[in-house]
């Protein structure tokens, strides 16, 4: 009910008193339209649900229901008609209450947003420290293939710490999912990354007696494994939104 006006649920609220007022007090339809200033035909049309309750879902909320019966029970009491302004407090009161699940569902999305940013940020600064760290490893080693591995940890923390900044700014700026390639051109995708696979580097590392060089190459086949992974998810989601779309009813 977000941005909904206090004057917009006065009929549903009308028509649950209406209800009330019959059910729980045995007033007549005359004795309804009275005590709500409205006519019989109209305490009619509540009891057949004609008419209020189409927009609102108020008739389904525990505490508006509470509020409302309560309500009701004031009036049956009282011999004068409801005024539209005590209708009005009503409204107001009943917003309130409707709302409230929504604004304490609110402060926890936005409490989870803010620890998921102090962590993300905390992550970013370790990645960048990694990188400067391992920058400076790879320049005093005198090994070339230390030298090698060092400056992948280095630039593997440098995409980490962009991936890290790409997020913050995500959430931050609560940015959702932009669109993807098409399925079948995720596939070939897939399918060219797979040709570089066609060699298996675990024989070549059988071949090879340099301990550096096998944990390089095993370096290379994390990556295409990651590879692999991304391009799955990447065709899983594609997918999947592709299916969820069809299945909507075209307008």
């Amino acid at each position: 009910m977000k941005n909904t006006k206090a004057e917009e649920i006065i009929p549903a609220l009308r028509a649950m008193v209406a209800l009330e007022l019959k059910k729980s007090h045995g007033m007549s339809n005359a004795e309804t339209a009275r005590a709500l200033s409205i006519t019989p035909q109209a305490v009619t049309q509540y009891t057949k649900g004609v008419r209020a309750f189409g927009k609102h879902s108020l008739a389904s909320n525990d505490l508006v229901k509470k509020v409302v019966k309560e309500y009701a029970a004031k009036i049956a009491l009282r011999k004068r008609p409801v005024q539209e302004t005590e209708l009005l407090d009503l409204a107001y009161e009943v917003l309130m209450l409707a709302e409230a699940p929504r604004r304490e569902s609110e402060k926890l999305e936005e409490q989870a947003r803010s620890q998921a940013l102090r962590i993300l940020r905390s992550r970013l600064a370790a990645e960048q420290e990694a990188a400067e760290l391992f920058l400076s490893e790879a320049i005093k080693s005198k090994d070339d293939i230390v030298r090698l591995l060092f400056r992948q940890v280095a630039s593997d923390s440098l995409r980490h710490a962009a991936i890290m900044q790409a997020a913050i700014s995500a959430a931050a700026n609560r940015l959702g999912e932009g669109p993807l390639p098409d399925p079948e051109r995720l596939r070939q995708l897939q399918q060219h990354e797979e040709k570089s696979h066609i060699h298996d580097l675990e024989e070549v590392k059988k071949m090879l007696p340099n301990n550096l060089l096998k944990i390089l190459l095993d370096s290379v086949e994390a990556d295409e494994a990651k590879h692999d992974m991304i391009l799955d998810k990447l065709i899983s989601l594609r997918s999947r939104e592709q299916a969820s779309g069809a299945s909507e009813p075209t307008r």
